[in-house]
């Protein structure tokens, strides 16, 4: 593929086992590449959660969370007020925003969930996802305009194909499996105008666009 475009595969990737052998974790991404967990900017990871327990707290990190596979979770939140609520995620609906600081305990719904979660330093980023439904062939403008950025920046933005699908940018094919990470475009840069995929069965992409907020 061309310079502009980037493939982060999943079976790359290292797995992390939790410390409390709840779960595991696949890091697709953290930015700046040499920031640990007490310093990045932003991170997009995939974890399997095994058990029931508590969210690790990330003070100063907006959060998203979606459900990739499995029947779900229902979350049990608390903040510093002493406000407390539920909510049960599935696969399908649309990302859980929350803060960092959030209290949150979690219970499976069956054995087993797969998610995906994009983390923001909060005031520095900002992300936001949304699912696009891929059946046969569709179009995906890689130029967008930001509500935060002037015209000449770009947000950077990143497909994550939930099946395998086929990738077209500039006259050249690549197929992407489950939980590839593409990135379409980076901030600053020339993108490609319009990126081609096609799938031979129905299935979903989430597409991520994270953005620096101006100073």
């Amino acid at each position: 593929m061309k310079p502009d475009i980037q493939i982060i595969r999943y079976q790359d990737c290292e797995s992390s086992l939790w410390k409390n052998g709840g779960g595991s974790i696949k890091q697709l991404l953290i930015s700046p590449k040499d920031a640990d967990l007490t310093n990045f900017d932003y991170r997009i990871s995939i974890a399997t959660i095994s058990s029931n327990g508590p969210f690790s707290p990330f003070p100063g990190i907006d959060r998203q969370l979606c459900i990739l596979e499995g029947e779900g979770v229902k979350l049990m939140m608390s903040d510093n007020a002493a406000k407390s609520s539920e909510l049960v995620l599935r696969p399908n609906q649309p990302a859980f925003c929350f803060s960092g600081e959030t209290q949150i305990e979690s219970q499976l719904l069956d054995k087993q969930i797969i998610d995906f979660n994009v983390m923001t330093r909060r005031g520095n980023y900002t992300a936001r996802i949304e699912r696009i439904e891929c059946n046969g062939t569709i179009q995906i403008e890689a130029k967008v305009n930001s509500a935060h950025q002037p015209t000449n920046t770009q947000p950077t933005q990143f497909l994550l194909p939930l099946a395998p699908i086929s990738c077209i940018s500039q006259g050249e094919k690549i197929t992407l499996q489950s939980y590839d990470l593409l990135l379409l475009a980076e901030e600053k840069n020339t993108t490609v105008e319009c990126l081609t995929l096609i799938s031979r069965q129905t299935t979903q992409l989430i597409r991520v666009f994270i953005e620096a907020n101006q100073p």
